[in-house]
C-alpha cells in the first residue's frame, strides 16, 4: 500500500500528464499523508482524534477515584465515526456534568477551550472494586456480631457505595436484624445497635430534674439499646416506670 500511494503522489512529476490530472493528484496525496499522521481533515478544518476525547474522559475518571478506589474498570463509549470536532490547540478538559457521578454509569464532559471551543458528553462505564465486611459464617437473627463472624473481601460496589461495610469496627458488637447467610455483604440497614441493657438485668434508675438527681435501683423488664424507651421496676417501690437508655446499665427518668 505504501508503494502504491508513493507512486501516486510522484505522479505529478511526469511530463506526460496534463495540467488537470496534476490538480486532481495534489488533494489525494494530501488526505493520505493526513490519514497516515492521524490527522484528517473535515473541509478546511483537521478534526480532534476520537481517541484523544475517549482518552480525556478515562484519564479525568482514573484521577477522581485512583484514591478512594485503587481497583477499577473503566469502559468508555465509543463515538459516532461522523462526529468531526476541530482539532484543539490547547490540551482537552474533562469535567463531571450536574448530577452525574465518577462510578456506575455515567456521562463525562470534554471540552476544548481554545480559538474554536467546543464541549461534547461521553457516556462511560465504571466499575468500582472495594474491601467491604462481609459474614464469614451465618448469623442467627438478633445475635451479637464478632469479631470472628466477619471478614473483609473485594466486592464490586459500583450499585452504591451507602449499601456496604468498610470497616469491621462500626460492626462488631451490633445486632443482626435477621438471620444472615455466611458470604453475606452487610450493609448498615441490616444491624441495629448493641443492646446496653438486657432483660432481668440490675439497672440505676437516673431521676433527675432542675438541680435534682436520684438515683434507684431497680430490674429492667426488656432488652434496650441506647435511646430506646424501655420499662424496669423500682426494687423500693416495686412500681414500673419507662425511662430511656443512656448508657449501659443506666435508665433515664424526668422529675
Amino acid at each position: 500500500m505504501e508503494g502504491n500511494t508513493d507512486d501516486l503522489c510522484h505522479r505529478q512529476n511526469r511530463p506526460t500528464r496534463r495540467m488537470s490530472s496534476l490538480g486532481r493528484l495534489v488533494p489525494v496525496c494530501l488526505v493520505l499523508f493526513l490519514a497516515l499522521t492521524g490527522n484528517v481533515r473535515a473541509g478546511n478544518v483537521i478534526a480532534q482524534s476520537q481517541n484523544s476525547i475517549r482518552n480525556t474522559v478515562k484519564a479525568y475518571i482514573t484521577q477522581g477515584i485512583k484514591d478512594e478506589y485503587p481497583h477499577h474498570e473503566i469502559q468508555v463509549s465509543r463515538l459516532d465515526p461522523r462526529l468531526k470536532l476541530a482539532a484543539c490547540e490547547k490540551p482537552l478538559e474533562g469535567f463531571l456534568p450536574p448530577g452525574a457521578q465518577l462510578i456506575g454509569n455515567t456521562t463525562i464532559g470534554v471540552r476544548c477551550g481554545g480559538k474554536n471551543p467546543w464541549k461534547i458528553y461521553v457516556p462511560a462505564s465504571v466499575k468500582a472494586m472495594r474491601e467491604v465486611v462481609i459474614t464469614s459464617r451465618p448469623i442467627l437473627r438478633h445475635s451479637t456480631i464478632t469479631k470472628q463472624d466477619i471478614q473483609l473481601e473485594e466486592r464490586n460496589i459500583t450499585s452504591g457505595s451507602n449499601a456496604y461495610i468498610f470497616s469491621p469496627e462500626h460492626v462488631v458488637g451490633k445486632l443482626a436484624k435477621r438471620a444472615l447467610p455466611a458470604a453475606t455483604a452487610l450493609s448498615p440497614n441490616m444491624l441495629d445497635k448493641p443492646l446496653l441493657i438486657h432483660r432481668g438485668q440490675e439497672v440505676i434508675i437516673l431521676a433527675s430534674g432542675p438541680g435534682l438527681e436520684v438515683r434507684m435501683a431497680g430490674t429492667a423488664l426488656m432488652d434496650g439499646t441506647e435511646g430506646q424507651i424501655i420499662r424496669a421496676k423500682n426494687k423500693v417501690s416495686k412500681r414500673t416506670i419507662e425511662g430511656q437508655v443512656v448508657r449501659t446499665g443506666v435508665i433515664k427518668v424526668n422529675m
